[in-house]
């Protein structure tokens, strides 16, 4: 596969996946690991665990496809 669309391809999958992983953290209460009134703290704490859910889900994606292509050719 060329390196190009292939990077391209995990760039949008990424943008495709991380909404989907920012709302699925949204349900996840997280307020009773932390003191109360510390609020920016959880907002931090979703979006780097979503940030860092999506990157692992993007990769999973990207190689089990870059998997079959080669399975393929």
């Amino acid at each position: 596969m060329d390196p190009f669309f292939a990077t391209l391809m995990e760039l949008l999958l990424f943008f495709v996946i991380f909404p989907v992983t920012f709302k699925a953290m949204m349900a996840v209460d997280l307020a009773k690991h932390f003191h109360k009134g510390a609020v920016w703290q959880i907002q931090i704490i979703t979006i780097f665990l979503s940030l860092a859910l999506s990157y692992l889900v993007t990769r999973t994606f990207a190689w089990l496809i870059d998997l079959s292509t080669g399975l393929i050719n």
